[in-house]
């Protein structure tokens, strides 16, 4: 008897463990897609986290936010970029890949009175992105560079 109820449990146990490690975490999910409207909640420039702050922004113009509005892209993969700098407006044209690879072209803006928060957004440079958990991250300098948003 003694036999039965530990098979018994040892089945129990390997069933649970394989229920428990066959679940994933869906936050940890990465996705392809960038359609809409996004805000910049920091950088990543060579390894140094950078977050918006008084200092580095002026919140009075647009919250101090960088924003990013990607159209869906066409069956040819390409589509529209736009959005503010905090004081000044851009737009590009872009191209997504497989494998989360994306161009940008060449970005249409103004630069009059950019505080120092804005020149870390070097979109223009992205060569990689994906959406894990819920933020588009966009890769640049062999992903050594990050721009990290959230929707909108």
């Amino acid at each position: 008897m003694k036999s039965y109820s530990s098979i018994k449990t040892s089945t129990f146990l390997m069933v649970f463990t394989l229920i428990f490690n066959s679940c994933s975490n869906d936050s940890d999910e990465i996705i392809y897609d960038l359609t809409g409207n996004w805000k910049v909640i920091y950088f990543i420039d060579n390894g140094n986290k950078i977050t918006k702050t008084k200092q580095n922004t002026w919140l009075d113009y647009n919250n101090g936010d960088i924003t990013a509005n990607f159209t869906e892209p066409q069956n040819d993969g390409k589509g529209e970029i736009s959005g503010f700098k905090v004081t000044n407006g851009y737009s590009a044209q872009f191209e997504i890949k497989a494998n989360g690879k994306i161009s940008i072209g060449a970005v249409f803006q103004t630069f009059i009175n950019e505080p120092e928060w804005t020149k870390l957004y070097q979109i223009s440079q992205a060569e990689y992105y994906e959406v894990k958990n819920s933020q588009l991250l966009i890769y640049y300098n062999d992903k050594k560079n990050v721009i990290a948003f959230e929707k909108k």
